[in-house]
């Protein structure tokens, strides 16, 4: 009796971790066990907390569309009036959803008190937030939306801001697969670590982000029709442009068991030298 039960537990938490595991927003708190003092708590408890922020934390659109997924950590301290302060990012994950996650703690209702021998205490809180991408969002993504014009390049470089079209998205197999990066998404991520010349102008006014193109690769595996599709600052935009104009040829996409030209969106990333 006892290992039947005990089985049917395991099945149970397996069951929950997989339903946990399918949701876009996931957090984790960390454990917060001190001698003679009682953590603050949501009202509510854990769960409720992991709740609210799955409810309220919003996946950045543009995340969804360049298929970008990862966690960051934070952390925070509850004062004696049950309110939260003192937030900081401890390990970024991507600038737009670092920004989603300190709007939704900052905007969070009170908590119960900490408590140190029946006296209220700040209590500081780490927590780790999770975004993974489903099939949901995914298929959200394909519909088409109003996106605020991004900014434009001041220069004669020919840059279009427009959609990126349905065959971005095809379904990895061996007659559909979309076009790649030699060596893969690590490769094209060491190419512009490699080659990248931060802007000065952009170091002395501490800017960093991410520039996002839209570009077409040819059935032979040659880049065209580069297009910005989310800017970042002047110059930075100009660099991630001229970084790939320089890339080697892609492997190209496939389509029912061809060679064809397709679009994808690369996402150059801008992260100050420490």
């Amino acid at each position: 009796m006892m290992h039947k039960t005990l089985v049917l537990l395991t099945i149970l938490f397996s069951f929950l971790n997989a339903l946990r595991a399918q949701e876009p927003i996931t957090a984790r708190l960390a454990p917060n066990s001190m001698p003679n003092i009682t953590p603050a708590q949501f009202a509510g408890g854990e769960n409720i907390f992991y709740k609210y922020l799955a409810d309220n934390i919003k996946y950045p659109p543009i995340l969804i569309k360049i298929k970008l997924e990862g966690s960051l950590d934070l952390k925070f301290t509850i004062d004696k009036q049950g309110k939260v302060k003192d937030i900081e990012i401890i390990r970024g994950f991507d600038p737009d959803a670092d920004d989603e996650v300190l709007r939704v703690i900052r905007t969070m209702p009170a908590w119960i008190l900490a408590k140190e021998n029946d006296e209220a205490i700040d209590c500081v809180h780490h927590l780790t937030v999770t975004f993974t991408l489903t099939e949901g969002l995914i298929e959200q993504s394909k519909k088409p939306v109003e996106d605020p014009a991004p900014e434009t390049l001041k220069t004669e470089i020919p840059l279009i801001v427009e959609q990126p079209q349905e065959n971005t998205a095809l379904k990895v197999d061996s007659l559909n697969d979309a076009p790649k990066f030699p060596g893969g998404t690590e490769a094209m991520e060491a190419y512009f670590k490699k080659n990248m010349k931060y802007p000065k102008r952009a170091i002395e006014y501490g800017i960093e982000g991410r520039v996002v193109f839209n570009l077409e690769i040819s059935a032979e595996g040659k880049i065209s029709n580069i297009r910005l599709f989310k800017g970042l600052f002047y110059e930075c935009n100009e660099e991630a442009y001229y970084l790939i104009k320089k890339m080697p040829d892609w492997i190209p996409g496939i389509k029912d068991g061809k060679p064809v030209a397709m679009q994808v969106m690369v996402p150059v990333a801008f992260t100050l030298p420490k």
